[in-house]
Order: structure tokens, then C-alpha cells, then sequence
């Protein structure tokens, strides 16, 4: 999004004009003359304080029109604009006000001008003679007022930035017009747009070619003669001659080329309308061209499709996260993604482990293979060999019949082995031996199985403290940590906290069909200052259970797990523990209330102004204004 333009150029000689300018429109006298009217009606941020009125503007001035044309013309080259300029008439001696706003206006004609004058020899028909964008200028009288001045500097400054939106817009809308334009003429389909009277709007070359149109002329063609052209040029094939065809949506539309390049293999073609859905009544179609591989087309896209909605389920995009560790974890499971090298994921309970494992998973080349999820902490001693490697029938009590083990069944897959820190040592041995050799024997078993897998494991623990105190082989931690990824806890990433509540609270809300629409801001005050031992786990849990509880459409404080509520102590507006005999001033509560909001969110910004309600321009300017430093 492109910045709001502010700029307001003041040309007058006099010097308490640019200085009445700075008083009204700066940055320490922002409100209108009636304040208390005005505090009354405007609308006020969490900590009551009322919320101006006007935006920060930027101030320059120029005393003589000589000075004021330069000052556009630099503007302009450095692509710094200005919106407003506000010039005097008579400006003794040099150029008058009249000629400088002529020679601006040859140079800039997007500024908005307003003249001002206390007296003048010149009616203002004369004034405005021969000047260029009437539209663009506005006249007013000295001495001026202060709710006069605010109100045209706030109401152009608006327009301003609004046309010149437009004027980005239009360009872009032109640009992609022209960019579809291209893509449709370089199709192999024939493509037109029609009205609703089944005149031509648009048509691609290909469309052209097929009705012997010159593409300049596509406007000039009338229903009748387009009507004969396609007639002359299609048959439609009845249900009886395209069984052949395969599964097409709508048989009837298929018709065949008539007096074509090869008139003993005509070409079938694929006849499809569609209505733009708009009042007006214009409509797409298309010829395409489906002699070619039609039934192997179908297949493919099918199977695509399936292979699309499986892999979505387990896109990077259902990780959640916008903070600088999550993205730093994007770019490391995309790595992983790359390559067959063994995986270690790290992380506390709760954090997403399997969640990453299935990312690189689905998007990696294995990713058509079968994805094989071990918890090897769940399974017990006895039976964890079995479980990975299988066994045969009677290699032990209780062996009726042979088993496959997890290691065969995620063959040219991925084998993901979770809370691998819990596996007895034992097994350590025999895992790091099917690591190195791609080899094992089921039990009981003497013929050897080779392997096509990648391994993903994972743990919360230590290992490297599990190495010293000799409860994790050394060798087995340098195979399985090829490559490390760490997840960060979400007590480290609190900006993160709002966007997966706010995620979750719209799944469960739907599954409960409850019409619960956000999440009020004490209660989001709340989730943002708890740490979260269980993490995102933790937090799902808790917005699940929230949802259950509310009865409004605003998820609120009470209804939150009550683990949260009592390790949170209740804070007062101003920062401190609740103390009613204490009064502050509305700034001393603001300057609190922020330096609270840095502290809570362990000094990020973007955090801080979601729980403040504020944007980060906002608040970087607050930090400015109250000596606030990060």
C-alpha cells in the first residue's frame, strides 16, 4: 500500500501567515477551536484518550512564487509530490500569486491549489482566466479560520490521494488488460466475449482465424453474418457418433469441423458458453479444440486435482505464523523439502512437530509415497522392535502370522519417527544399522529387506544432554541430525498469538455453528501475556474450550480456560496492580499503557500495536513523542 500523502506547500510573503498555517495545522494543535464539542463526538482509543481528528501533516513553505515553483518542480523530480498549496495573490515584489499558479500548474497538474486573498483589483472571473483544472482550485478569503482551514486541508488532502489511487488504478487496470489481452491470443482456444444482442466485444486471434475475421474488424460483425460463419463451419455431432469421446460434462456441445485442412479426420471441437454473471447479460465462449489425447487430459487432470487436495491439507500455509521465527522456519522446512538428507525436528510439546513432518512430506518428490507417522514413546518396549521392523509367524508367543513392520509399509515413502529420545538404547543400535545400510530382517526372520525411505524424527528432549548422561548414542544423534529444525515455542513469537486464535476461534465456532465473530480485546490482552506451557496445542485447546462456554458474538475474558485467567494478574489501565486512590493523566496512562504493551509482547512492535489497537505507524510515533525508547 503506497503512503498517504500530507504534503501542504503554504506561498505567502507574510510571515504570521505561515506561522497562523503551523499553529492550525501542526502537529501539537491538531483539534478544532470547539474541543469539548469535539471530545464529545469523536472516538476514543482503549485508554479513553480521544483520537484526532486530522492527519499529521507535512508543512512547507515558500515566501515568494519564484521560490514556490522551484519547490514543486524539485517535488515532483524526487517523486515526492506535493497535494495542497495554498498561494497568496498579491506577493510584492517578483511573481504575483496569478502567474504562479499558471507556471505551476503547467508543471504539476494533479496539486490541489487553493487562492487566498485579503483584497484584490481583479474580480475573481478575471482571476481565474485562461487557468488550466478549474476543478482543482478553490478560493477563500483573509483572514481565514481554523476549522476553514482544517477542514479544505483535510477534505483535499483526501481527494488527492483518492485520485491519485484512481489514476494508479486505472493505469494498472489498462496494464492488465493489456497482459490478458496477450495471454488469450497466445492460447490454442478460440475465445470471444459477446452482449447479450450477441454482438462481438472481444475475440483472440484464435477466434479470428477460426470465423475468417479480420481481428480489427471483430466490433463490426453483425449476429447474422457471425450466426452463418459458425454454421458454415460446425455440425453438431449427435449422441450416437461421440460415445467415443470420453468423459465430457456436456455431450451435446461437442461438434465437428466442417470443410477443414483435413477433411477425412475433421477436428472435434468443445463448444462452451458461460454468462459473465452481470446485469448486463455478456457472456464468454470458446472452441476448443479437443482432437488430441481428450480422455488422457481428463485423467491427468483429475488426478492432479485429487493430488492437489491431499497436499493442501499439509501446505506451509497450515503452519500459522507471520512473526520473523516463523518465517525463518518456512524457508528451513522449504530447504528440507529439497533433498533426502535426515531430518531432526526440535521442539517443546505442543509446538507442531508432525505438522512440520507432513509439510516436507507432501512437498517433497516422496510426496506421492505413503507418509508413516511412529510415536515411539506410545508403543511399548516389548513391542516397539516389532512395530518397526515386523516379524514372522511364531518368532515369538503370541505371533500368529507374519506382520509387516513400519519400515516396509513407508517404502519409497517417508518413515517419521516421533519422541525418538525415548527409544531404549538397545534399539538405538539396531536403528542406526537400518540407517546406514537401507537393510533389515523382520524377527524371526533370515531373509534381508531392502528399503526405499527417507527418515523425519523429532523430539522435545535434549539429546545432547541425553548423550552425556550415555541415554542416547552419539553416532545415532550425527545420522538422525543431518539436518535440524527447531520449532520455536510460542512464548518466543507472541505476535503470532492473535492470528492462531483468531484461526482457531473460526473453526470451532463453525463446528459449534455458533456466531461468534472475534475475540474481545481483554481477552486477547490475556492470551497474549500467557506463556503457554503447552503451546499452540495449549492455545487451540483453550479457544475450543472458550467457544463452547461464550453466549455472545464477542469471545470474552470469562470465558477463558481458568489455568489462564489465574496465573494472569488483573492490571490496572495505567500499568500498575489496581489502585484506585492513584489519578494519572490521560498521557501518563498512554505512556504506560505502551511501555506495559513493549513489556508484555518482550519489545515487538507489531505485537504491541495489536494489543494496543493501534496500527505501527501509530505507535512508532507515540514511542517518538513520549522519549520512549525499544
Amino acid at each position: 500500500m503506497r503512503d498517504f500523502n500530507t504534503r501542504v506547500l503554504i506561498v505567502d510573503d507574510q510571515d504570521e501567515i505561515h506561522a497562523d498555517f503551523r499553529e492550525i495545522l501542526g502537529t501539537q494543535h491538531r483539534k478544532a477551536t470547539s474541543d469539548a464539542l469535539v471530545d464529545a463526538f469523536l472516538p476514543t482509543d482503549s485508554e479513553n484518550t480521544t483520537v484526532s481528528h486530522l492527519p499529521s501533516f507535512e508543512l512547507l513553505h515558500a515566501s515568494g512564487g519564484d521560490q514556490a515553483y522551484e519547490m514543486v518542480k524539485a517535488a515532483k523530480q524526487s517523486n515526492q509530490p506535493f497535494a495542497i498549496a495554498y498561494i497568496d495573490i498579491r506577493m510584492p515584489p517578483g511573481m504575483d500569486g496569478i502567474e504562479t499558479i499558471r507556471r505551476i500548474r503547467k508543471l504539476e497538474q494533479n496539486l490541489e491549489i487553493v487562492i487566498m486573498t485579503a483584497y484584490t483589483d481583479k474580480p475573481l472571473h478575471e482571476i481565474v482566466t485562461n487557468m488550466e483544472l478549474l476543478h482543482k482550485l478553490l478560493y477563500i478569503r483573509k483572514p481565514v479560520t481554523r476549522e476553514e482551514i482544517q477542514q479544505i486541508t483535510t477534505s483535499l488532502v483526501e481527494k488527492w490521494n483518492v485520485e491519485q489511487e484512481s489514476l494508479r488504478y486505472q493505469a494498472s487496470l489498462t496494464l492488465s488488460y493489456q497482459r490478458l489481452k496477450t495471454v488469450l491470443n497466445t492460447t490454442r482456444e478460440a475465445i470471444a466475449v459477446l452482449d447479450s444482442d450477441d454482438r462481438i466485444l472481444f475475440a483472440n486471434q484464435q477466434y479470428c482465424q477460426l470465423f475468417n475475421i479480420a481481428q480489427p474488424d471483430f466490433i463490426r460483425i453483425s449476429p447474422e453474418v457471425l450466426n452463418q460463419r459458425i454454421n458454415a463451419r460446425f455440425r453438431k455431432l449427435q449422441l450416437s457418433e461421440i460415445a467415443h469421446v470420453g468423459p465430457i460434462e456436456n455431450l451435446t456441445n461437442i461438434l465437428e469441423e466442417i470443410g477443414g485442412s483435413v477433411p477425412e479426420h475433421p477436428r472435434l471441437f468443445y463448444h462452451f458458453t458461460t454468462s459473465l454473471q452481470d446485469d448486463i447479460g455478456d457472456k464468454v465462449v470458446s472452441y476448443h479444440d479437443m482432437s488430441k489425447d481428450v480422455e488422457i487430459q481428463r485423467m491427468t487432470a483429475e488426478v492432479i486435482s485429487l493430488r492437489t487436495e491431499l497436499e493442501k491439507n499439509y501446505s506451509f500455509d497450515g503452519i500459522i505464523g507471520k512473526s520473523r521465527e516463523m518465517r525463518q522456519l518456512y524457508s528451513q522446512i522449504q530447504t528440507a523439502t529439497k533433498g533426502a538428507i535426515t531430518v531432526l525436528i526440535q521442539g517443546e510439546s505442543g509446538t507442531g512437530k508432525e505438522l512440520v513432518a507432513k509439510s516436507i512430506h507432501y512437498n517433497s518428490p516422496r510426496k506421492s509415497g505413503p507418509f508413516v507417522a511412529v510415536n515411539c514413546a506410545a508403543i511399548p518396549e516389548a513391542l516397539i522392535e516389532s512395530e518397526l521392523f515386523g516379524h514372522e509367524r511364531g518368532a515369538f508367543t503370541g505371533a500368529s502370522e507374519r506382520r509387516i513392520g513400519k519400515f516396509e509399509q513407508a517404502n519409497t515413502g517417508t518413515l517419521f519417527l516421533d519422541e525418538i529420545g525415548d527409544m531404549q538404547p538397545a534399539l538405538q543400535a539396531k536403528l542406526l544399522r537400518v540407517l546406514q545400510d537401507r537393510e533389515f530382517q523382520r524377527i524371526g526372520g533370515t531373509r534381508t529387506i531392502s528399503t526405499d525411505i527417507r527418515v523425519l524424527t523429532a523430539t522435545n528432549q535434549d539429546l545432547a544432554d541425553g548423550i552425556k548422561k550415555g541415554d542416547f548414542r552419539m553416532d545415532l544423534y550425527y545420522r538422525i541430525a543431518g539436518f535440524r529444525i527447531v520449532i520455536p515455542p510460542l512464548r518466543e513469537r507472541r505476535e503470532d498469538i492473535a492470528l492462531l486464535a483468531n484461526h482457531f476461534l473460526k473453526k470451532y465456532a463453525a463446528l459449534a455453528e455458533k456466531s461468534i465473530v472475534a475475540i474481545s480485546t481483554d481477552a486477547l490482552h490475556v492470551l497474549m501475556r500467557y506463556d503457554f506451557p503447552g503451546n499452540v496445542r495449549e492455545l487451540e485447546n483453550a479457544i475450543e474450550s472458550a467457544v463452547l462456554l461464550e453466549t455472545t458474538d464477542l469471545l470474552q475474558q470469562r470465558s477463558l480456560p481458568l489455568q489462564i485467567l489465574e496465573s494472569i494478574p488483573q492490571i490496572h489501565p495505567t500499568g500498575n496492580l489496581t489502585d484506585a486512590s492513584v489519578i494519572h493523566s490521560l498521557d501518563e496512562v498512554e505512556r504506560k499503557a505502551i511501555l506495559h504493551a513493549l513489556d508484555v509482547t518482550g519489545n515487538n512492535i507489531s505485537a504491541a500495536a495489536q494489543a494496543l489497537g493501534i496500527d505501527r505507524t501509530t505507535l512508532h510515533r507515540k514511542l517518538k513523542e513520549y522519549r520512549i525508547r525499544q
